[in-house]
């Protein structure tokens, strides 16, 4: 069974900021400047060109979404500092997260 219950607020906090400090602005769809963080996801890609090739990887993200016309902005977590590359060793110890947080 699924417990994901969100991104904590600290997250939020710690990922407004960078996004903040490196001068995200308004909406590119409608110029609206209320943003929600929305979710954690990983971004699937592969390291060739090659159609059946199994070398494959994810960039750690966040979704940013326009509150205005609903416009997501996905950004990666690791040049925002936001993302520890060691992985926590026990899952079930993970932080619990919560709702959505307004940039």
């Amino acid at each position: 069974m699924n417990n994901y219950k969100g991104i904590s607020a600290d997250d939020k906090h710690k990922i407004v900021a960078a996004l903040k400090a490196r001068g995200a602005g308004s909406c590119p769809r409608c110029n609206d400047s209320q943003w929600t963080v929305s979710e954690f996801l990983r971004i699937d890609v592969q390291a060739t060109m090659g159609r059946d090739t199994t070398q494959r990887t994810t960039i750690p993200a966040i979704m940013v979404v326009c509150e205005h016309c609903g416009f997501i902005a996905q950004h990666a977590l690791q040049p925002l500092g936001v993302w520890s590359d060691a992985a926590p060793k026990d899952q079930s110890k993970a932080p619990r997260r919560t709702g959505a947080s307004t940039v």
